[in-house]
């Protein structure tokens, strides 16, 4: 140091109290952290610069004494030196030049190292200075990135089926791309979590996730109800008297199904395991097939006289029962 002001160094005055002394050192350690400024050589000696000043007037019994020499002249020429033998070295993961986690004392009693850990504890999330005999710096868990939440809006037979694509994200201010798989059975407002594509730390530690979240666009004839496929598939009067086997659609292609003699309107049929697959657990729901009786939009005298004679010798009241 070499006879530098540790009060010109922090930026305070002579009688400054210790909470005034803190609040300056934390604005200056977090400025000049190496962490924060890698590579920069100007800032990792003033970031010791700063810690040593502090190291100094947060400790009552020091402060005396730095003051006592300063009004007696001076320190010969030398910097004011607390007790024990100071050392700095490098440690601890993603650092490059010092780091503030191997700011380290040997020797010497008491001091204000174990309050610059507390310091640090808040400023960056990590843990503080060990009180064990021969530990310097036990640096805690670093803070956890921030989650981020992504939009999507996928196809309905991509939401049943399961699908895989790439999307944009902006990470830590570069755009990055990123492959995402969505799991069949996938439903409107489900979350596909993508570990550690979140946010990068602050502090080098663990990214947070990225959840997308799933938007299905309407199918055209299909709609979905928990796990099951409804489909509404008109028939003709015909179909519906005397019987047919008919082609119908699936969410993996047209099947033949049977409408048995006599079917009505609304009637509803059951195919299994032609449904979404369940995500929790194994196997499939079914498609549930809803007959809509359509008649022809024109019909001739000689068609509408078939009806009345239809209804003249078998009579009923489809309304029976019906409320």
């Amino acid at each position: 140091m070499n006879g530098k002001d540790f009060y010109k160094v922090l930026g305070v005055s002579k009688t400054s109290s210790d909470e005034e002394i803190k609040k300056a050192y934390r604005q200056l350690a977090k400025k000049y952290h190496p962490d924060v400024n890698q590579g920069d050589k100007a800032a990792e000696e003033k970031f010791k610069e700063v810690s040593e000043a502090y190291e100094t007037l947060s400790d009552k019994k020091k402060r005396q004494e730095y003051d006592l020499m300063s009004s007696m002249g001076g320190f010969a020429g030398g910097g004011y030196r607390p007790e024990g033998n100071y050392q700095y070295t490098t440690y601890g993961p993603g650092s490059q030049g010092f780091d503030f986690s191997t700011y380290t004392r040997e020797g010497g009693k008491g001091g204000g190292f174990e309050d610059l850990g507390d310091i640090f504890g808040d400023i960056f999330g990590m843990g503080g200075f060990s009180k064990k005999k021969g530990k310097g710096f036990r640096p805690g868990p670093a803070t956890r990135g921030a989650n981020r939440i992504y939009t999507m809006e996928i196809d309905f037979l991509d939401a049943v089926r399961g699908a895989s694509t790439k999307i944009n994200i902006e990470r830590g201010g570069k755009v990055e791309k990123i492959q995402v798989k969505i799991p069949a059975g996938v439903d409107q407002g489900s979350k596909v979590r993508l570990a550690g594509k979140g946010e990068p730390s602050p502090d080098h530690g663990p990214a947070g996730d990225l959840f997308i979240e799933i938007k299905v666009r309407p199918h055209p004839y299909f709609t979905r109800v928990g796990d099951d496929i409804h489909l509404h598939v008109p028939i003709s009067l015909e179909e519906a008297v005397n019987g047919a086997k008919i082609e119908v659609p699936t969410i993996e292609g047209k099947i033949k199904m049977t409408i048995p003699t006599g079917t009505q309107g609304g009637q509803k049929f059951r195919l299994k395991g032609k449904g979404v697959p369940h995500r929790a657990g194994s196997g499939l729901g079914d498609q549930i097939v809803m007959t809509d009786i359509h008649l022809p939009k024109h019909l001739d005298k000689e068609a509408k006289k078939l009806i009345e004679e239809l209804e003249k010798t078998h009579p009923y009241n489809p309304r029976d029962g019906a409320f």
